[in-house]
């Protein structure tokens, strides 16, 4: 028994970079003869190095586990695919994963609506100053005299990332009788009866009353919320991040917060998990933090184990394979060259 699971008869070694997998997906698994071990604790390359020493077909990234270029090398040439169950994948080496002939798999729609939920949710408890209102009123003061707030309605949101998350976010912010503007690399996919293109990330920041952060992160989006990129910000805007915690230049952001240029943030994630209790951001009145929870709901949890698992089963098995779901679609031709 490992990892909770039989493994008699084992076919295959699938690696979970956390303390467990989905239930759904690990019943999917064990269906086809997969042994699963988990590895609770924190990930370092070396660790996982160590661990790959056995032979393993899949690795499930639980987190963000260094997938770097010496990981793979200690997993070749026996490791078929790694699975995402959810969408970033900016741990990865996907240059070298390509190069192994390794799809890199992601859980598609699943965790997107539970995302777009929390972002909304944010934006509400921004906008009405839930959060801190709780606080007061807990702590015995109930004026109401002071109390100042906006609607959605009518305001300007900024989407920066305009795939399956940001596209469901504009939806529900439309709903609300929001405007919204979407910066993104395929603006063709845009409609006009969703959302504006914007021109430049200069042109969004200046007209959008909440600002949200739905990209990837990449060498060319780190660091995307600049210093000078948050000072274009409208004075009294709103910045949200459900996407990665590097995107934000936190110091920035917080002294942001501080003088009163931004009238507020939501993070749901931040670039040192689980933050140092020196970080400024921790200090901020006006600042909603969630510990990167933003996909995960009950829903989210059954989509996206099921659809980690079928991607993993459609690379062991030849089935077919989702190639919305891959993150480096070229490796496909070599699998069906193996075919």
């Amino acid at each position: 028994m490992r990892g909770n699971i039989c493994v008699n008869e084992a076919k295959f070694r699938v690696l979970v970079t956390s303390s467990e997998l989905f239930a759904n997906a690990a019943e999917m698994l064990t269906r086809i003869g997969a042994e699963i071990d988990t590895m609770p604790g924190k990930m370092t390359e070396a660790r996982l190095s160590e661990a790959l020493a056995k032979p393993t077909q899949v690795i499930v990234m639980r987190g963000n586990p260094p997938i770097t270029r010496a990981v793979l090398e200690a997993a070749a040439p026996h490791l078929r695919v790694i699975a995402k169950p959810g969408a970033g994948v900016d741990s990865v080496d996907l240059e070298a994963a390509t190069e192994h002939g390794i799809p890199i798999m992601t859980a598609g729609h699943g965790n997107a609506p539970a995302v777009a939920e929390i972002t909304i949710g944010f934006m509400l408890a921004l906008g009405r100053d839930i959060v801190r209102l709780d606080r007061r009123t807990r702590g015995g003061d109930w004026r109401r005299d002071d109390y100042n707030s906006s609607e959605l309605a009518g305001r300007t949101l900024g989407l920066i990332g305009f795939g399956r998350i940001g596209r469901r976010v504009a939806e529900l912010a439309r709903a609300f009788g929001m405007r919204v503007l979407v910066l993104t690399r395929t603006p063709a996919k845009v409609t006009p009866d969703l959302a504006e293109v914007a021109e430049s990330l200069d042109a969004l920041l200046r007209e959008a009353d909440y600002v949200s952060l739905h990209c990837p992160l990449t060498e060319a989006t780190r660091g995307l919320m600049s210093r000078k990129a948050i000072a274009a910000m409208r004075k009294g805007a709103f910045l949200l991040n459900t996407g990665r915690g590097a995107l934000i230049d936190e110091a920035a952001l917080a002294e942001a917060l501080a003088s009163g240029h931004l009238a507020g943030a939501a993070l749901d994630t931040l670039s040192d998990e689980p933050p140092p209790s020196d970080n400024p951001l921790l200090a901020a009145p006006n600042l909603i933090l969630t510990p990167h929870i933003a996909g995960l709901s009950t829903g989210a949890t059954q989509r996206t184990g099921a659809t980690t698992a079928e991607n993993i089963v459609a690379v062991l098995t030849g089935g077919k394979i989702e190639r919305a779901n891959v993150a480096n679609p070229e490796v496909l031709d070599r699998l069906k060259g193996r075919a």
